[in-house]
């Protein structure tokens, strides 16, 4: 590995370390690493150490990153030698980015129960267990964790809610014609419905899920929009299908997370386990566990490619994981869970990149402290809304 790049990539890895972001394969990277000499091992624990980091981050705030670059620009022609040093420019920009994901994840793993901002202190509680049920004749329930239900629908089914699940798959199932129950989970909300078929379907904050009481027909059809994470139930002679727009996705029996805002440019699907084809416009294709088929709602082009899948799952097991995420991206995303407005004062905040890993059923506080500790972006709380600039 050429220095500078392996430079880089260590830089890269204890940022994914120190936020609790790390894949399995960044784990065998650095195992290999640090087996090629003890000189690398030395220097991970040193690097690690929180008074070397401490000692680090003082002394990195004095190098005048800009000046010393506009030198070396000045020293170059203005042809092709400058051109190729742009990029490298670039990469040592996103290097200090990430260097600066490390001193704050690691100030919040070894601090979180010291540092208190005046912001923080203003709690943003994190989301709950809720979702409102319409059922076919458009009666309106409002269902939550604590909140037990039996409930008859118009077709005599009788279905029961409980512990944030409502489970139509023991309900006794009525004949006729199929019903379409609705259930959407609002701001700040998550819940989870077990379907007819056993179909477990979790379904992420602003999502709405339409569906039949009992599946009747050669396949098993649902709409949905927002985010949800699927274990369908087996059944080779009905596939399950996900509907949105002009997406759709089929399965026999798997477990997958689909994506679909309104407010997002493409509906993502990536598949944990077994295995489904997406369509667009048509064209189905395949995709493996490990892989991702992202279609671009205007145009219907789809791209597969290989993800970690747990950066995209994180939610369903209670936490946040961002790698290299966009500030904007990353408070669209919390601002869903969290219940809070936010504005971006210049762009350059909006586009700065982040890691972290947090509880996702914890107060917004660790998370706004890591974000004003960053030295990137000065952070306020103003009439219950984020106002973030970047450091000037």
């Amino acid at each position: 590995m050429e220095v500078n790049r392996e430079y880089f990539r260590i830089s890269e890895l204890m940022a994914a370390f120190s936020t609790g972001s790390q894949t399995e394969e960044d784990e065998k990277e650095l195992q290999l690493w640090l087996q090629e000499d003890e000189r690398n091992q030395r220097l991970w624990e040193r690097l690690m150490n929180r008074e070397t980091y401490e000692e680090n981050n003082r002394l990195s705030g004095k190098f005048p990153a800009n000046e010393a670059w506009a030198k070396i620009e000045a020293s170059l022609d203005n042809d092709s030698k400058v051109r190729k040093m742009k990029p490298w420019r670039n990469i040592m920009k996103y290097a200090a980015i990430l260097l600066g994901v490390l001193s704050v994840g690691t100030l919040y793993w070894w601090n979180q129960s010291t540092v208190k901002s005046p912001i923080a202190e203003q709690q943003i509680p994190a989301g709950s267990v809720g979702a409102k049920l319409t059922l076919g004749n458009g009666r309106v329930v409002d269902i939550s964790k604590n909140n037990s239900l039996e409930i008859t629908e118009t077709d005599g089914t009788r279905i029961a809610t409980d512990s944030g699940n409502i489970d139509y798959s023991m309900a006794d199932m009525a004949t006729g014609t199929p019903v379409l129950n609705e259930i959407q989970t609002m701001t700040g909300m998550e819940y989870s419905v077990t379907l007819s078929d056993g179909t477990r379907i979790f379904l992420n904050a602003e999502t709405k899920l339409k569906f039949p009481v009992a599946f009747k027909g050669t396949d098993r059809t649902v709409e949905l929009t927002g985010e949800a994470y699927f274990d369908v139930a087996k059944d080779a002679k009905h596939p399950f299908i996900i509907k949105n727009g002009n997406v759709a996705v089929k399965v026999l029996g798997t477990s997958f997370n689909f994506r679909a805002y309104a407010d997002e440019q493409n509906v993502v699907t990536t598949l944990a386990e077994g295995k489904v084809a997406v369509s667009s416009g048509g064209e189905w294709r395949h995709i493996v566990p490990g892989e991702q088929a992202v279609v671009t709602v205007g145009s219907g082009k789809m791209e597969v490619r290989r993800v970690d899948v747990m950066f995209y799952t994180a939610w369903r097991t209670g936490r946040f994981v961002f790698r290299n995420e966009e500030l904007g991206e990353v408070l669209k995303q919390l601002s869903r869970w969290y219940r809070f407005e936010y504005r971006f004062e210049d762009e350059g905040a909006r586009s700065i990149e982040i890691g972290a890993s947090f509880d996702r059923y914890n107060s917004m506080a660790p998370i706004i402290d890591m974000l004003g500790s960053t030295g990137l972006v000065k952070v306020k709380f103003v009439d219950k809304v984020l106002y973030i600039s970047s450091v000037k």
